[in-house]
C-alpha cells in the first residue's frame, strides 16, 4: 500500500475509484465500503483508493475524542484490507473551513476520480454541510460517478464508531469485537513497574500507550492474547488503578501465560476478548494473589472452551 501525506499537486493516478472519511475503528461498515472499493476499482483496473485526515478532525479543532484506531493501526488496517493507495490529507484549522464545494473541487482537481463510493450519511465541509447528493451534482459536472453503500446492522445494532466506544466503556468488548469485526487492541511499550506481580507470582508485562487520545476499555480484568516479537500469546489483562496498594495510576498490566522473557521496552499487541470481572481492592497482596489464581483458571477455561482464539 502506497501512503501519500504531501497533497500540495495533483497526483498521477489510475482510474482512481476514492472513498472519504475519517474511518475511526474501521468497523464492519466501513469494511462494508472498502470491499465495494476494492470490487469497483477492480473491474476497472483501477486504484482503489482512501482519503481520510490526520490529525482527527476534532483533535485539529481542539476537541476531545477518544480515538479507536491509533494512525499507525489504522494504516495497518487499510493495508490488509487490500487498499492499494492511503491519502492522508493534513488536517488544519484552515482547511475545515472549506466550504462543501470547494472541499468536492479540492478532490476533483487532486485525484480526478472516475467512482466516488460514500457511507449511507458522509458529510464533510465546514460544520459538515455537504452530504452525498452533492456529490452527486457536483459528478454531473466533473464527469465523476458516485456510490452510496447503505448502513449496516449486526443483530439489533447499528454498526458506527459512537456504538462501539459506548460498548468498550462499559467493558464489553465482546460486542464491541462483534460490531469491529476483529478484537479491539491495545499497543504500547512495556515499561517497567513496581515488580508487584512479580513478588506474587503473576508477574507482568506493563504497557505505556504513548498516544493519548486512545480509546482505553473499562478497568477490570480481561481474557486476552498478547503478540511478542511476532508470536502471539494467551494471557489475562488488567486495566485500574491497582487499589489493593493504593496506586493513583491507570495502569495496563498483562500476565502472559507459559512466558518468561526480558522484554522490557519492546512493543507489544495485546487484544482484549473477553472481561471476566471488575477491578477490586483487596485487604492484603495475599488475598490479591488467590483472586488472580482464580482469575487464571477462568480465563484458561475459557481459551480451552474458544481454541479458535489461540
Amino acid at each position: 500500500m502506497q501512503i501519500i501525506t504531501d497533497i500540495s499537486s495533483p497526483l498521477k493516478l489510475n482510474r482512481p475509484v476514492i472513498t472519504i472519511g475519517t474511518f475511526d475503528g474501521v468497523h464492519l461498515g466501513h469494511q462494508s465500503i472498502l470491499d465495494e472499493l476494492k470490487s469497483k476499482s477492480g473491474n476497472i483496473g483501477g486504484d482503489s483508493v482512501v482519503v481520510t485526515f490526520n490529525p482527527h478532525p476534532r483533535i485539529a479543532l481542539g476537541q476531545q475524542v477518544f480515538l479507536l484506531n491509533t494512525r499507525a493501526e489504522k494504516r495497518k488496517i487499510f493495508e490488509d484490507s487490500g487498499v492499494s493507495i492511503l491519502i492522508e490529507v493534513p488536517f488544519t484549522v484552515e482547511f475545515s473551513r472549506l466550504s462543501a464545494e470547494d472541499f468536492i473541487e479540492f478532490l476533483i482537481v487532486l485525484l480526478k476520480p472516475e467512482l466516488i463510493i460514500l457511507g449511507y450519511d458522509h458529510g464533510f465541509g465546514h460544520n459538515r454541510k455537504g452530504d452525498i447528493e452533492l456529490f452527486y451534482r457536483f459528478g454531473e459536472k466533473h464527469g465523476y460517478r458516485v456510490e452510496r453503500v447503505e448502513e449496516q446492522v449486526v443483530g439489533k445494532s447499528k454498526v458506527n464508531s459512537t456504538t462501539i466506544r459506548w460498548l468498550l466503556q462499559e467493558g464489553d468488548v465482546e460486542n464491541a469485537a462483534t460490531l469491529l469485526g476483529y478484537f479491539y487492541q491495545v499497543t504500547g511499550q512495556v515499561v517497567r513497574g513496581n515488580q508487584i506481580g512479580k513478588l506474587i507470582g503473576y508477574p507482568t508485562a506493563n504497557l505505556l500507550v504513548n498516544d493519548p487520545n486512545k480509546l482505553i476499555p473499562a478497568m477490570g480484568v480481561y481474557v486476552s492474547t498478547i503478540k511478542v516479537r511476532g508470536q502471539e500469546y494467551t494471557g489475562m489483562t488488567n486495566i485500574g488503578m491497582r487499589p489493593t496498594i493504593d496506586a493513583h495510576k491507570l495502569t495496563i498490566e498483562t500476565n502472559i501465560f507459559d512466558f518468561d522473557e526480558d522484554i522490557y521496552y519492546e512493543t507489544i499487541t495485546v487484544k482484549l476478548i473477553k472481561r471476566i470481572r471488575n477491578e477490586k481492592k483487596f485487604a492484603n497482596l495475599d488475598f490479591l494473589r488467590k483472586q488472580l489464581a482464580i482469575d487464571k483458571i477462568k480465563v484458561s477455561d475459557f481459551l480451552n472452551e474458544n481454541p479458535n482464539l489461540r
